[in-house]
């Protein structure tokens, strides 16, 4: 019986070469370009996806994939925090206006 290829570590290093630099042609610019603001929840999808999609490519370890998408995510729990207060705020606007109808009657 064979002991496998005996190859397989310059395979490894031909390969983890290759990762190398294809990590290398994600730019800082080249990623604000290609992610753009992150303003809107399709924003947001938008950036996971893309994240999602140089991951499975090889450009970005895994380790900065997963911290890429948890800031998407922080910044999602960020913004439902902003619209859940908005909600709140017009819900008490409104109570408040009805509140001063009813003393009127």
């Amino acid at each position: 019986m064979g002991k496998g290829n005996p190859n397989i570590g310059q395979h490894a290093h031909e390969g983890a070469r290759a990762s190398a630099r294809a990590r290398k042609r994600l730019t800082l610019d080249r990623v604000e370009e290609e992610l753009g603001l992150l303003e809107t929840v399709d924003d947001a999808m938008k950036r996971l996806d893309r994240i999602c999609l140089w991951a499975l490519g090889g450009l970005l370890p895994g380790v900065v994939a997963n911290a890429a998408v948890r800031s998407v995510e922080v910044w999602l729990r960020g913004h439902e925090s902003k619209l859940t207060q908005q909600v709140v705020e017009e819900l008490q606007a409104d109570l408040e206006r009805v509140k001063r109808e009813l003393k009127g009657r």
